[in-house]
């Protein structure tokens, strides 16, 4: 089946996101654009995944929701990391946080909000998610490989955070399971970035979406078997070209 795909969503959980990327609104208007599967992906957190996935499961459940996480490396590159199972998420986390910079005690916990399906507050996120990992991105890469998940250099096609213009090229012995590039991308973009690979690899737009208007009509179609991660795994694997 042809699968509509937008694997880089963030909840209200990330400090830079809106108050409205609560579960109900991001279930509501993936469904509405005709979107398949999504991805959230909270910066160096899983915190909210749960409770999306809870509420596609009653108000959306033909939506799949994968658990995945926006890391910071310490080279201030964001990868994408798309987890097989909640469990393994979780685990993820709990290294991430144990390799995030710590920050002077501040005012910015009221900003990372985890909250339950129904939006109700749950609890603060105490540590300070915007920051970078003392991880690099290779690090980064054998981590998540390491659970099963995918890698994803996120939006690859901007200046800031993006792996070729912040690192100046595209690590050689770096394993991805695919790039991103962001909705804005043109395909004059997509040729350079399709250049600066030394190998080939899938290109995928996403919508990074903070806000809800951000969340666009999906622009990747896979063919999968089914809904499922291990679908999308096996699809990626054998993309063709």
């Amino acid at each position: 089946m042809k699968v509509a795909l937008d694997l880089h969503i963030h909840t209200l959980l990330s400090p830079c996101a809106g108050i409205e990327m609560i579960p109900i609104n991001i279930v509501t208007r993936a469904q509405e654009l005709g979107i398949d599967m999504i991805a959230i992906t909270d910066h160096n957190a899983v915190g909210n995944v749960s409770s999306v996935i809870d509420c596609a499961k009653i108000y959306a459940p033909e939506l799949k929701v994968l658990p995945g996480m926006e890391i910071t490396s310490r080279e201030e590159v964001h990868i994408l990391g798309i987890l097989p199972n909640l469990e393994s998420a979780k685990e993820l986390e709990a290294i991430i946080h144990r390799h995030l910079s710590k920050v002077p005690e501040r005012d910015y916990i009221t900003e990372q909000l985890i909250v339950d399906k129904d939006a109700n507050f749950i609890k603060y996120e105490e540590d300070f998610l915007l920051g970078a990992t003392d991880l690099s991105v290779e690090d980064i890469s054998n981590l998540v490989h390491s659970f099963n998940g995918l890698v994803i250099p996120a939006h690859i096609d901007r200046e800031s955070f993006g792996l070729i213009y912040t690192l100046g090229f595209f690590p050689p012995n770096l394993e991805v399971d695919a790039v991103e590039v962001s909705k804005f991308a043109t395909e004059k973009d997509i040729e350079l970035i399709s250049t600066s690979i030394p190998y080939r690899v899938p290109i995928i737009f996403s919508s990074d979406a903070h806000f809800l208007d951000d969340i666009t009509k999906p622009r990747t179609f896979l063919d999968l078997e089914e809904k499922s991660f291990d679908a999308l795994k096996e699809a990626l694997r054998n993309y063709k070209f």
